[in-house]
């Protein structure tokens, strides 16, 4: 399995350090990545566009990370990776297979990534100080209250085959994140939102290897 002789290493490694160090010592280790398509199954990834119902007045989410998709599957995939605008209606389902079929003609072995894309920002409210007053959960004298900007980036994507035109699959990604300075505009929280987006896409859609923390005890 691709990826098992630095997991044995990293252990063996890891195993030899637990004798000088303690009871347990933390380790990372690289995973095979799990993927539903079998290898080789396709060798073009063609980007198409992504719906965005409302997007913030200064960044367009859709078109954003479909420019960002296309990037980033470029440093890691062997095959071709392209962009095809397509009219919007066709993303919204997304269309009929013979829409894609004939989109993708000529070019069975692709698929196209599809689907929406939302970027949503609100303030909010929460307590300052961590520590819990004595007297009871709700008794929050003495509490300030902070203000956050909290972004949400939703996707859902959808692996579409270009010879047939079938739903290959579909997936669902969902990453928040706060910032203690109202005025960060959404360039910012749309970056990291669409970096974790991406360390959970690529593993799924490629089966790229992870790197995951692993505690080695010892006996």
């Amino acid at each position: 399995m691709k990826g098992r002789p630095f997991i044995v290493l990293a252990i063996v490694l890891a195993a030899e350090t637990a004798c000088l160090s303690g009871p347990s010592v933390p380790v990372r280790v690289d995973m095979p990545g799990l993927t539903p398509f079998p290898p080789d199954s396709f060798t073009e990834i063609i980007v198409a566009n992504f719906q965005t119902d409302t997007p913030p007045p200064d960044l367009d989410p859709g078109r954003e990370f479909q420019a960002y998709l296309k990037a980033e599957l470029s440093r890691v995939f062997k095959g071709t990776v392209s962009s095809q605008a397509v009219p919007a209606d066709a993303v919204t389902g997304p269309a009929d297979p013979a829409f894609w079929k004939e989109a993708g003609a000529g070019r069975d072995r692709a698929v196209f990534l599809t689907g929406s894309a939302r970027l949503t920002g609100e303030v909010r409210k929460a307590l300052q100080g961590k520590s819990v007053p004595v007297d009871g959960p709700f008794k929050l004298a003495g509490r300030d209250l902070l203000e956050q900007r909290h972004w949400t980036l939703a996707v859902d994507l959808f692996v579409i085959s270009a010879a047939t035109g079938e739903i290959l699959y579909r997936k669902s990604f969902r990453e928040e994140r706060d910032y203690m300075d109202l005025e960060k505009p959404a360039e910012f929280g749309f970056s990291e939102l669409s970096d974790r987006v991406r360390a959970r896409l690529l593993p799924f859609l490629l089966g790229t290897s992870t790197s995951e923390p692993r505690a080695l005890l010892k006996r």
